[in-house]
């Protein structure tokens, strides 16, 4: 991002300059003014890319000013400076100025320095704008690749969710169908922790997706709890959801809205107007180039799993509140009771429990009906690289056998460990990639009777020495996905102070080799 490059450069400026703080505001030909960066970053009261705006009004010569104030045009929050140096540049694209508070006096040394810095962020807008496209271009290509092969439709999803988080550099993407004329449900996630989220039904005109359905537009929130021009928003399940800032864009074929694409924050993120074009023409570009008859498809298999998990939760409270009645009325009888009838009131009891067990797996097995029972590790490893790299950090993966005969690649793994799998996998990925300021990133499998262990690591700098892992999202995403099939992730530092990520999942000890 802009503001990251900026940052070491403006602490120079704002250093020799003598100045408490320094702010660059900068309004592009025909848009708003927005804050592009600020320095000391950590006390920073506006996010990058805020639309603001000044008392000050632009003038192409650099003075001294009293009483400056930016307020923030998203949120109540206002920067005071009661004395400023106003250096102001102008570009091929727009004007901006560079506020310092407190600043020494103004010079000929100071000018040359602006003139100097202004030239800097001109060839960084050009180097970031270039960058996204060519970022938008690879990731044009490697959703049609997909789209065009034999993958499945959630495979293909899957892909545009983690290149649509990899473009705007979010922390989560999801994805929403229409499952009726008024509700869309989020078909498939990428990031997102908590069930009362995922369960989400969002109607016409409710929350982000549904002002994106109902305007037709990208909808953005730079604080979704507190942001009052959303109507009946979901603001309980964002909040436990820990999902700060967001944009959702509506993929549109003709007058209808088939699909809602979001990309959200855990910080204050202030979405601009071109990640809001970015995220649109690429997801209209990648969702509405799908053969129209897997789309519908897709439709169909989320109401099949919303009515299979209603009717599973029905079935699954009716017969366990009877069973569990059943199961009181026979200890009660138990202690009640001596000799035969104790026993028999001990036998009721233990089939009461074995019943329920056998319920809840045959629920299970009614929730994952017409699903594919396994997949390869070859499979899971291509899901989890199966976006392009943005940070051009290299990619391999490694398979080990172990203890099962055959090429380790081709072992069979169930559905949902391989479903586990893929999305630790990803997050791993997605964390040293973002996170890491490493060259390499390595993917590894260990296969031993009844475990199959895997793991990421990169040679960079993901956390501080002293840097407690727990806490991050990121982190207590992976530890959730592998308990739900009960497995385990462990968080280890490289040398370098990179991050490996090493999880296990339980596999059966007679896991098959595909043909």
């Amino acid at each position: 991002m802009l503001a990251e490059e900026l940052a070491e450069p403006l602490r120079l400026l704002r250093v020799s300059m003598k100045a408490r703080e320094a702010v660059i505001i900068y309004a592009p030909s025909g848009g708003p003014l927005r804050v592009i960066a600020s320095e000391p970053l950590g006390n920073s009261v506006f996010t990058s890319e805020e639309p603001v705006r000044s008392n000050i009004q632009w003038s192409p010569v650099a003075a001294t000013a009293r009483h400056v104030r930016l307020t923030s045009l998203m949120r109540p929050v206002s920067l005071d400076f009661d004395r400023a140096l106003i250096l102001p540049f102008a570009d091929g694209h727009g004007h901006g100025e560079v506020i310092l508070g407190s600043a020494a006096a103004l010079d000929a040394e100071t000018l040359a320095t602006v003139r100097r810095f202004a030239r800097d962020i001109d060839a960084l807008r050009t180097r970031v704008h270039e960058t996204r496209h060519r970022d938008l271009d690879r990731a044009y290509r490697v959703v049609a690749r997909a789209a065009t092969s034999d993958v499945s439709l959630d495979r293909v999803f899957d892909i545009t969710l983690a290149a649509a988080r990899n473009l705007l550099e979010g922390d989560v993407a999801y994805l929403s169908l229409p499952v009726d004329d008024n509700y869309f449900v989020f078909t498939r996630t990428l990031g997102i922790n908590t069930d009362p989220f995922r369960d989400l039904r969002v109607g016409s005109g409710e929350g982000l997706g549904g002002a994106a359905r109902e305007t037709g537009h990208p909808i953005r929130s730079l604080n979704y709890e507190e942001d009052r021009n959303l109507r009946a928003a979901m603001r309980e399940e964002t909040r436990g959801e820990g999902i700060n800032s967001a944009l959702a864009v509506p993929v549109r074929d003709g007058g209808n809205v088939e699909a809602v694409l979001y990309v959200a924050s855990r910080r204050p993120r202030a979405y601009s107007e071109d990640d809001e074009r970015v995220l649109a023409d690429f997801a209209n570009a990648a969702l509405l180039g799908l053969d129209r008859s897997n789309l519908d498809e897709s439709r169909r298999e989320v109401v099949r799993d919303q009515e299979r998990a209603r009717i599973a939760q029905s079935l699954h409270d009716d017969l366990v509140r009877r069973l569990t009645q059943i199961g009181f009325a026979a200890e009660e009888l138990e202690y009640q009771s001596t000799g035969d009838s104790r026993s028999r009131a001990a036998s009721i009891s233990a089939s009461v429990d074995e019943c329920m067990s056998l319920v809840r797996d045959e629920l299970r097995h009614l929730l994952q009906s017409e699903r594919a029972s396994e997949c390869t590790l070859e499979d899971v490893a291509e899901r989890v690289f199966a976006v392009p790299s943005v940070s051009g950090m290299s990619r391999t993966a490694d398979f080990s056998s172990g203890g099962v005969s055959g090429a380790g690649m081709h072992v069979r793994v169930p559905a949902d460990i391989g479903e586990a799998m893929c999305k630790v996998g990803q997050e791993a990925v997605f964390n040293a990639e973002n996170h890491s300021k490493g060259d390499r990133c390595s993917m590894s499998f260990e296969v031993h009777p009844g475990v199959c262990v895997m793991s990421v690591s990169d040679d960079g700098r993901s956390f501080d020495a002293h840097e407690p892992f727990e806490g991050h999202y990121g982190i207590e995403f992976m530890k959730r996905e592998a308990r739900k099939v009960g497995g385990e992730v462990r968080f280890d530092r490289t040398p370098s102070g990179g991050l490996s990520v090493t999880a296990s999942f339980p596999i059966g000890s007679d896991q098959a080799v595909s043909s």
